[in-house]
């Protein structure tokens, strides 16, 4: 996935983040970037990953994040991919592996499910902002979107529209979640998201 970078205002304990969620059995993997210090992303907690990359830290932040309205995008690309070799799950960023979860820490070998969007914790009301802290409009260029998105089935066959999802928002008054199956731009199936919370 591409997903793009924003800056979202939070509070402690709370976080905001754009991530892809991968589901396998009752554990799980997220990679994406977040804003806040209660989280659990690539390597900020005990999560068992192996990095195999020391030049490309995991966490930091990688540039300014883009700004509502702005004709440039900043994009991160990650990707969660099962090695056919050993089962080993490896965290791509740029298309570089940087690290991995061996096989062995989960209790099944093929994911469930797998979510792409935003993400917001707050402890107590209110909730913090989620992508760039706006509602979508449907457009690249205002709204907090992970396009690219792919999958990989349990016979490696490679999806690159996925087809088969749906929208899911658990507080509509604060955030919300749109598809664009076929947008028409070369960057395939969009996903925006994104909302003010109540700061």
């Amino acid at each position: 996935m591409a997903i793009s970078v924003h800056d979202p205002e939070v509070r402690s304990p709370q976080f905001s983040s754009s991530r892809m969620h991968v589901q396998i059995g009752d554990d799980f993997i997220q990679a994406g970037w977040t804003a806040g210090q209660n989280q659990c992303y690539n390597s900020l907690c005990p999560a068992g990953i192996v990095l195999v990359r020391s030049d490309i830290p995991l966490g930091g932040l990688r540039g300014p994040p883009g700004v509502r309205g702005s004709t440039q995008i900043v994009y991160d690309t990650y990707g969660l991919l099962k090695d056919k070799a050993n089962g080993n799950w490896w965290l791509e960023f740029g298309g570089i592996q940087i690290g991995f979860w061996p096989a062995n820490i989960f209790q099944q070998s093929l994911a469930n499910s797998v979510e792409w969007g935003g993400e917001v914790y707050s402890a107590s009301l209110p909730g913090p902002r989620m992508g760039n802290g706006y509602f979508p409009l449907l457009d690249p260029v205002d709204d907090a979107h992970v396009c690219n998105i792919t999958l990989v089935d349990e016979s490696f066959k490679v999806d690159k529209m996925v087809k088969n999802i749906e929208t899911f928002s658990d507080n509509n008054h604060s955030y919300k979640v749109y598809e664009d199956l076929d947008s028409g731009l070369p960057v395939g199936h969009i996903i925006y998201f994104g909302g003010p919370g109540k700061m």
